[in-house]
């Protein structure tokens, strides 16, 4: 019995611990969710110019499907 009462013990520590692990994760995830959902990122296309400019509007048009 004591053996039941000490396991059941550890288990219920560690579900305390995991719980308030879930909980600040739980506060910061709007916050990370904000940050990346901002347009802050720069891409960069390299493009031979001995192309048309036709061909480059089209590469580009398809870039921003």
């Amino acid at each position: 019995m004591d053996f039941l009462i000490s396991t059941l013990m550890e288990h219920e520590k560690k579900l305390d611990s995991l719980v308030e692990r879930l909980e600040k994760i739980g506060k910061v995830l709007p916050t990370i969710h904000k940050e990346a959902s901002q347009p802050n990122t720069l891409i960069y296309i390299k493009i031979k110019t001995d192309r048309s400019i036709d061909e480059i509007i089209q590469i580009i048009e398809s870039l921003k499907e």
